[in-house]
């Protein structure tokens, strides 16, 4: 049984506590913005890194929630609607540029992620986000999406077909991206047609 339901009414939509440029630093616990997000999104190495004092990650963290493996960080200024599926812990984010979303159980992660990806929600943000010079996507209007949702098991089951195309879509593109890098010579290659020399690779 499919149904539509308000996103706020799915998870907690939030953002961190603010962190000064003054408090970054070179190295410790990992910073995220709206660049890094987009980098971890598209499967790429972060190329900019920056870090706060593990005394400030251990002092938000006492007083506060943070970010945890299962968690979706959303870009919410500039670039919009881009989320990356938390797959580390020990880390925070920028405020402002990103929102955080905790789904509760009437919602898998991994389907929260495949939504976010949807035309139907990058639609919703495309209508929904403000701003005529730099458009921002806020937590207000995020609670207020409306997101077409099956029960738990039909989740798992759409989960289980997506992911795994998903997966190799994601590893075909670092191969294409990072060929170039590469310092041997390997003959004829035709990654669209997964052709090596005259040789058909199934």
């Amino acid at each position: 049984m499919w149904q539509t339901i308000r996103l706020g009414d799915v998870c907690t939509i939030s953002s961190s506590k603010r962190i000064f440029a003054k408090e970054y630093q070179t190295e410790g616990i990992p910073f995220y913005r709206g660049k890094e997000v987009i980098e971890k999104h598209n499967g790429n190495k972060v190329s900019t890194e920056l870090f706060i004092s593990p005394k400030r990650y251990e002092e938000i963290k006492g007083k506060y929630e943070v970010p945890k493996k299962g968690d979706i960080l959303l870009t919410s200024v500039g670039t919009l609607g881009i989320p990356w599926l938390v797959d580390e812990d020990d880390f925070y984010f920028k405020d402002g540029n990103l929102t955080w979303l905790r789904c509760n159980t009437q919602i898998l992660p991994s389907y929260l992620y495949l939504w976010l990806n949807s035309a139907e929600a990058q639609n919703q943000i495309d209508v929904k986000c403000i701003g005529s010079t730099q458009k921002a996507l806020t937590i207000e209007t995020l609670n207020k999406f409306q997101i077409t949702l099956p029960s738990l098991e039909l989740q798992k089951k759409i989960v289980a077909v997506i992911n795994p195309i998903e997966s190799r879509i994601n590893i075909n593109r670092s191969v294409n991206e990072n060929f170039s890098d590469l310092k041997v010579e390997v003959g004829n290659i035709n990654f669209a047609g997964h052709q090596l020399g005259q040789q058909r690779v199934s």
